[in-house]
């Protein structure tokens, strides 16, 4: 199977590996961590954020990585450093996911680019309108003429999850994201 591994990785890669070849010696086959890691994005842009330490040791099949939420998808292993913000790194890509749909149907047309809206401000520390967030993320999942939506879905309620911690220090004015610019590869859109 072949992976991509990028983020904070010594070596960034497009890697060729047996299925269920644990997490770990993925990352070392990438040259290693460049440093402590926080989170890892599997399976793609439409993956699912998991806090580095809970996926280190599991294996990279859909079997291995279904309990922490995720699967292998698109094959993309994305390593974000302990000192970069998860929620701007989603708010990025789901930005990116919302501008780059056909915008064929209502989910993708009108709710995308409010659930991008959103995720962008909790990222900025407006933490009042999450409710709203949830409520519409139930309302565009399943909902899409395609699975482009689901998939924006997706990654959107596991960072909610994992990126838990972030969400309360944004709302008090704090973020751990120290690290000097994005971390993910996300290629500018013009409108």
């Amino acid at each position: 199977m072949l992976v991509t591994v990028l983020g904070a990785v010594r070596e960034p890669a497009v890697l060729e590996i047996g299925l269920g070849t644990p997490l770990r010696d993925i990352l070392e086959l990438a040259g290693g961590p460049a440093g402590p890691l926080q989170a890892v994005l599997l399976g793609g842009y439409f993956g699912s954020w998991a806090r580095a330490e809970e996926a280190a040791g599991l294996p990279f099949s859909a079997a291995g990585l279904a309990g922490a939420g995720a699967a292998p998808g698109a094959g993309l292993i994305g390593a974000l450093p302990a000192d970069a913000c998860g929620l701007a790194e989603t708010a990025r890509v789901v930005r990116y996911l919302a501008d780059s749909s056909a915008g064929q149907c209502g989910p993708c047309l009108f709710g995308l680019d409010a659930v991008a809206g959103q995720v962008e401000q909790l990222a900025r520390g407006e933490h009042g309108r999450l409710p709203l967030l949830r409520r519409w993320l139930s309302q565009v999942d399943g909902r899409g003429a395609c699975s482009h939506p689901d998939g924006a879905v997706r990654l959107v309620r596991r960072a909610l999850r994992v990126f838990a911690s972030e969400l309360d220090q944004h709302h008090r004015g704090w973020c751990r994201g120290t690290a000097p610019g994005p971390v993910l590869p996300v290629p500018r859109r013009d409108r």
